[in-house]
């Protein structure tokens, strides 16, 4: 016999071809999903602002610093300024609102304390507005199209900013959420909050007045109504 005459079908051409049209497919599968999952999570990280800035913590103007001042998250320091994206696509620095008390809330949709207190904030912001009060949801590392859902479901109308590299956060040096700053007029951090603010069946006090839940008390000391008496 000639070696032609005893040469065998080769078979595994046709399985590496097969093997070929299932993978491709998959593979692009494959890769969509991670698209979709890297725009969900956030997108593009930081990103870069109308003025050419990036997205994230920034430093105070010069003449919002005072000699000697320490600037961080501490409490008795001046709040770290930073520029984000608002949900509404508005860009927002956190120094915009030096001379007005500000209640910086960090929270995230997947987190069951902060979907539990956020109707206070709701209420707090509706309850004293008109005397000039701030209140900031900071977002942590979520997409517009998961948080304004969420947004629309608790009725939120102040600024949602949104952290989307988590930077802010880590600037603030976050251990969980929710977290909160009460920041007075001059920009100092008055007191902080970490964990959730619990809702509270208010009853009087020896006066007959409403008590005031820890969410109030604090506010109250940065609207110049009380003192704070710091810690978390």
């Amino acid at each position: 016999m000639t070696d032609d005459a005893t040469e065998l079908p080769r078979p595994a051409p046709k399985r590496r071809s097969a093997l070929r049209r299932w993978l491709y497919p998959a593979a692009v599968v494959v890769a969509i999903a991670a698209v979709i999952w890297w725009l969900e999570a956030g997108g593009d990280g930081g990103g870069v602002s109308n003025t050419g800035e990036r997205y994230g913590p920034v430093a105070l103007p010069a003449a919002m610093v005072p000699l000697g001042a320490n600037v961080s998250a501490e409490e008795g320091a001046l709040a770290p300024d930073f520029l984000l994206q608002g949900l509404d696509g508005e860009e927002t620095r956190l120094s915009d609102f030096r001379g007005q008390p500000v209640v910086l809330n960090f929270w995230a949709t997947w987190c069951g304390p902060c979907r539990k207190e956020m109707p206070q904030f709701v209420a707090a912001y509706d309850a004293h507005r008109d005397e000039g009060l701030v209140v900031i949801g900071l977002n942590l590392q979520e997409s517009e199209s998961i948080i304004r859902p969420f947004t629309e479901d608790f009725g939120i109308d102040f600024p949602v900013l949104i952290d989307r590299d988590g930077e802010v956060g880590d600037d603030y040096r976050l251990l969980g959420l929710p977290a909160t700053y009460f920041i007075g007029r001059d920009g100092v951090i008055e007191s902080a909050f970490i964990g959730p603010f619990e809702a509270e069946e208010r009853g009087t006090n020896v006066q007959g007045a409403i008590e005031q839940s820890e969410l109030e008390e604090r506010i109250a000391a940065i609207l110049g109504g009380g003192e704070g008496d710091g810690g978390g």
